[in-house]
């Protein structure tokens, strides 16, 4: 006669008996069952199987054997809250994983998923509504709540979306919806008032995509900033938000150039200055350059670009909390104000003395 025992990897020494009814499944088992049995706490058990080599691997097989002998599955991952069950995942849409921007919301939303014991579904929407919509709705059935990073949904939409599971958009401000933003007001207030104190009075401004809810109060920012100081500005709109959208608006500039730049992200501005050192135009003795974001190696390029800094593992992680809070109904349903996460201004080499033959200069 065969040991049903030593079918199972490691065997069962370590599991108490008690816990373990293999004739006779347990009902509705859930991660805290299988955490009792093992010996473990709930959220090692979430990340056992949604991000493994997070787990010691013999505590991980442990806890496979044991979730396999009283009939928990890793495709109905549960978690309990007010008597709901939970799949434990989060998902989180991105308009563009191949940006260090969104990059980074991931990387610091996953990390507070997994120390709250959940996993996380990234879903990149390539800068395309029809691609946002499709996935979500492949996905929701297998994620807990969601968030959406700069969505490119309409406001309707993602209210309709929010009526089916707990929702935080990221850079997005709806009504009713609890939202999460990088406010550019302060940055963009010092970085004007820099440029001013250097001599500059004429700015450009780099747009971002048409259907980004950020390039519009970006654009309402700037304007508004510029109109109190008697700053004049103009708007060059770009077809992407990346470093050959940026490039190509730089043909467009020098039929009708300016001072200063300001560019709806970093990787635009460092494209656009890409476009004028191909024509032999210095950054900054002839224009003063600045992004926004502060990603990484904005820093690393030459020259180094002065940018208005978000602060993007807070907007990552502070997007994962709200989320969650709405899940576990730790959170009144009327409280939905957005939460403001403050910017600041960073000077490097990109910015500097205004030049007064500018415009003669680049016509020569």
């Amino acid at each position: 006669m065969t040991n049903d025992s030593s079918q199972q990897p490691n065997g069962n020494a370590d599991v108490p008996n008690a816990q373990i009814a293999p004739n006779a499944p347990k009902q509705n088992v859930t991660i805290r069952d299988v955490a009792k049995a093992a010996g473990v706490a709930p959220s090692t058990v979430s990340r056992a199987f949604a991000r493994p080599g997070r787990v010691n691997e013999a505590t991980a097989q442990r806890i496979y054997d044991i979730a396999d002998q009283i009939g928990y599955r890793a495709t109905a991952i549960r978690a309990h809250t007010d008597g709901e069950h939970l799949n434990g995942m989060l998902g989180i849409v991105v308009a563009d994983l191949s940006n260090p921007v969104f990059a980074e919301y991931t990387r610091a939303a996953q990390h507070e998923c997994l120390s709250n014991g959940f996993g996380l579904l990234v879903l990149d929407s390539e800068e395309n509504a029809v691609i946002e919509r499709t996935s979500i709705h492949t996905a929701i059935q297998h994620i807990d709540g969601l968030i959406l990073a700069s969505s490119r949904l309409s406001d309707a939409g993602i209210r309709k979306l929010a009526q089916t599971k707990p929702l935080v958009t990221l850079n997005r401000s709806i009504r009713g919806i609890q939202s999460v933003i990088g406010d550019v007001q302060t940055g963009l207030t010092q970085a004007v008032d820099h440029l001013a104190s250097l001599g500059h009075n004429n700015f450009t401004y780099l747009s971002g995509p048409e259907s980004s809810w950020q390039d519009g109060v970006r654009w309402r920012t700037l304007s508004s900033i510029c109109s109190r100081r008697h700053l004049k500005l103009r708007r060059i709109p770009s077809n992407a938000p990346t470093f050959s959208g940026g490039f190509r608006t730089g043909e467009v500039f020098l039929n009708n150039p300016t001072d200063a730049v300001i560019a709806y992200n970093d990787i635009m501005a460092i494209g656009f200055i890409a476009a004028l050192h191909s024509r032999n135009i210095d950054v900054p003795g002839k224009v003063s350059v600045v992004g926004i974001d502060d990603v990484q190696f904005s820093s690393l390029v030459s020259p180094a670009l002065s940018t208005v800094r978000l602060p993007r593992k807070e907007l990552g992680t502070k997007g994962v909390t709200e989320v969650l809070s709405l899940i576990h109904h730790t959170k009144q349903s009327n409280d939905r104000k957005p939460i403001m996460l403050e910017s600041s201004y960073v000077v490097r080499a990109s910015t500097g003395k205004a030049n007064p033959s500018l415009t003669s200069a680049i016509h020569a």
